[in-house]
């Protein structure tokens, strides 16, 4: 099986753009080939993950970069679009079809309000309904509470207090008790712990082996994508087949299994994890279901302060959603998994990062895992 490497890549902030899709797949493309050191004229495939229907297909932003006959994939798989585009791309490039290919993230919806309704329309509530239970569940389960939600989105808005692209980017320390004192959405979920949806896009340059004879090589080291692993929901008690936003416990405990297996790593390597985090209480779940915390165990280490800045040091447990993830950083659907791997890859350049962990759920019913390594050159 042939390595993937990931040797460029770029983001746009999450927010309102006046630009269109086209022009901001063109931005983001542009600029993750020029970290590569190529241009469209070397890119031999073209993935694009996109969510919306509203936002144009892939082959209309793929003419912004050029008309060179390059096949050209779009792919639809809700929230997880991103890191699905991702993993067809490096099937390709694994089945040798492929040696250098340019993949794409991008949504545009006309509002807010349109993002949502979309999503919405998975089921019969909206997204904060169904997750608010999902809180109440665990707040019955293991005694969460809503400070410790509010703990949660507290870490990840000072997290996105440095990043540029972020949806929100407070001017101080955001505490527990700003994020409590806003609005309520539904339950104990307040404004704060819910991700703002927007538009956004992003884009990555994979390569094989051979592919990387025509890039600029980092003199940093490289991205290895070491496993990606995509699986979909199987029937059980109480099974929900329709509006599975949230989906079964089990998707991501066997995602994440296979993908730490075939990556030839275990919890105690991983330095750093972006998760699905759009409602507070899912991160601390996946913190769980990812293993690196036993049921209801993810609450009691927030409170002594792991899986912020420092956790690594301190707790031998990775840092979370490190650019501010969904609830800071914004939600802009299929551009989200592409942001992921590129605030994984800043980490190895900035950070000393060598593991890293990205994970999507794509309306409850599928699940992504990818595991990236740092490999010294």
């Amino acid at each position: 099986m042939r390595e993937v490497y990931l040797v460029g890549s770029a983001s746009t902030r999450v927010g309102k753009h006046n630009e269109g899709a086209r022009e901001l797949g063109r931005q983001v493309g542009v600029a993750a080939m020029a970290e590569a050191g190529v241009d469209f004229s070397d890119i031999d495939g073209l993935w694009a993950g996109v969510a919306l229907g509203a936002s144009p297909r892939a082959v209309f932003v793929a003419k912004e970069l050029g008309l060179t006959g390059v096949p050209v994939q779009q792919v639809v798989n809700a929230s997880a679009s991103g890191l699905a585009a991702i993993h067809e791309a490096k099937l390709a490039i694994q089945s040798g079809e492929h040696d250098l290919v340019l993949v794409l993230g991008y949504d545009l919806p006309d509002s807010a309000a349109t993002a949502q309704q979309a999503i919405a329309g998975q089921g019969f509530l909206p997204p904060a309904a169904l997750f608010a239970l999902w809180a109440a569940e665990r707040s019955r389960a293991y005694g969460t509470t809503a400070e410790d939600l509010a703990a949660v989105a507290a870490k990840n808005w000072n997290y996105a207090r440095a990043n540029p692209l972020a949806a929100r980017r407070a001017d101080h320390d955001v505490t527990v008790e700003e994020i409590l004192a806003s609005k309520t959405v539904a339950g104990v979920l307040t404004s704060k712990m819910c991700t703002p949806w927007g538009d956004g896009a992003g884009a990555v340059v994979l390569a094989s082996v051979e592919g990387l004879r025509k890039v600029s090589t980092p003199v940093d080291g490289l991205t290895r994508l070491a496993s990606s692993v995509l699986q979909s929901e199987t029937y059980g008690e109480h099974h929900t087949f329709e509006g599975a936003v949230v989906g079964p416990r089990e998707l991501t405990q066997r995602t994440a299994h296979l993908a730490f297996e075939r990556a030839g790593i275990g919890t105690d390597d991983v330095d750093v994890v972006q998760v699905h985090d759009a409602f507070a209480n899912e991160e601390l779940e996946y913190i769980e279901l990812l293993g690196f915390a036993p049921p209801g165990g993810a609450d009691k280490l927030l409170r002594a302060g792991a899986f912020g800045p420092r956790s690594r040091q301190e707790f031998g447990l990775p840092e979370f959603s490190t650019d501010g993830g969904l609830i800071a950083r914004g939600h802009a659907s299929g551009a989200s998994g592409i942001a992921q791997v590129h605030e994984v890859r800043r980490r190895f350049a900035e950070s000393g990062d060598r593991v890293g962990v990205c994970h999507l759920v794509g309306a409850g019913s599928v699940c992504i895992v990818q595991v990236l390594v740092r490999e010294d050159r």
